[in-house]
């Protein structure tokens, strides 16, 4: 990933209501941070962000509201939550997360993707397009199929490695969360952070939706109606993202090891951690000692020699909050994520 002279970026993820989110970021971040259900309305109705580090920069993982809604008083709302995220890190990474049903692509998630580009052109070199929660035993052309239909419908020419297309898994199951981490991560870091500067402001209305869905499916009957004449541009496209996926594996695999090795170095960290907390708390309880002593000497002692153990009673109540703020702090420290390339271009991940 490409440095800047400013470290912080942002990795903004946005896309429609019960697409996967805030399951997503919950992914890329180890932890369940963000709220995440299957229902039919919207989850997260305010932009929320937690912190990683990747290669020494700090991404704020936005979890953005989706846009479209059927009440305009909430689109417009949502607009200005989406406006909220680029104003505070405009030096970002984009992931727009579509949803499907049965494998056909939601006609809304386009409808919402153009509103944001026209407002945001999104540079190609930070976008990466999410296809979420599809079954393993999709059709063979399936991705090959579905690149060619998006670039046809959003009018952009991306590569294939600015598209990631992520298996249903069982959330409980962790080595699915992890070999889905990985692979979205694989993708993830194929992009550089760029600027996004707003053009124009997020033009949506509640009530054109039903329109511009038909459009989109317009374009899209379009499409099947002349995808037999290219397929060999489908089989062609599905090659080159077969051969990509493979790659992207064999780093994973290559680095799998590495994270494993990381997992046993952060549970060894916490250990030492816990370990300090305890000579902390083994201090404090001296100290508390030792200051009963010196209220007991109080009575025992000239009214000069009382002032003088006044002023060290103070100082030690001073040193036990300092100490008690330290002991809730390392307690309460959260587990820091890193990830890491490796020197074959994959990565691992720091906990």
């Amino acid at each position: 990933m490409a440095s800047s002279y400013d470290n912080k970026f942002g990795l903004i993820i946005l896309g429609n209501s019960g697409v996967g989110k805030s399951f997503l970021a919950n992914i890329l971040l180890g932890r369940e941070a963000f709220e995440h259900e299957f229902r039919g309305g919207s989850v997260t109705h305010r932009t929320e962000y937690e912190e990683i580090t990747i290669d020494d920069n700090v991404y704020a993982i936005f979890n953005i509201p989706g846009l479209i809604e059927a009440d305009q008083a909430r689109v417009n709302i949502n607009k200005r939550e989406i406006d909220y995220a680029f104003q505070q890190r405009p030096n970002s990474l984009i992931i727009y997360v579509f949803g499907h049903q049965h494998g056909r692509i939601r006609n809304e998630d386009v409808v919402a993707f153009n509103s944001i580009n026209k407002a945001y052109p999104l540079n190609p070199e930070s976008l990466l397009l999410v296809v979420n929660a599809l079954p393993a035993d999709r059709p063979p052309n399936y991705e090959g199929e579905v690149i060619l239909m998006i670039r046809d419908i959003i009018g952009r020419q991306l590569s294939e490695r600015r598209m990631c297309f992520l298996n249903h898994i069982n959330r409980g199951n962790r080595e699915e969360r992890v070999a889905l981490r990985n692979q979205f991560l694989g993708a993830i870091f194929e992009l550089s952070p760029r600027v996004h500067r707003k053009e124009d402001d997020i033009r949506l209305q509640a009530d054109e939706v039903a329109m511009l869905k038909q459009q989109i499916q317009t374009m899209k009957d379009t499409f099947d109606a002349n995808k037999s004449q290219f397929q060999d541009e489908i089989r062609a496209q599905q090659l080159r993202y077969d051969d990509l996926v493979i790659q992207q594996r064999m780093e994973s695999e290559r680095f799998q090891s590495i994270i494993d090795q990381q997992a046993q170095e952060a549970t060894a960290m916490r250990e030492r951690q816990a370990e300090q907390v305890q000579q902390m708390q083994e201090r404090l309880i001296r100290m508390q000692a030792d200051h009963q002593t010196m209220i007991h000497d109080m009575t025992n002692r000239n009214s000069a020699d009382t002032a003088l153990i006044r002023q060290a009673l103070e100082q030690s109540n001073q040193a036990q909050a300092q100490l008690r703020q330290q002991i809730a702090d390392l307690a309460n420290r959260p587990p820091q994520i890193i990830y890491r390339r490796g020197g074959g271009g994959g990565f691992c991940v720091i906990s």
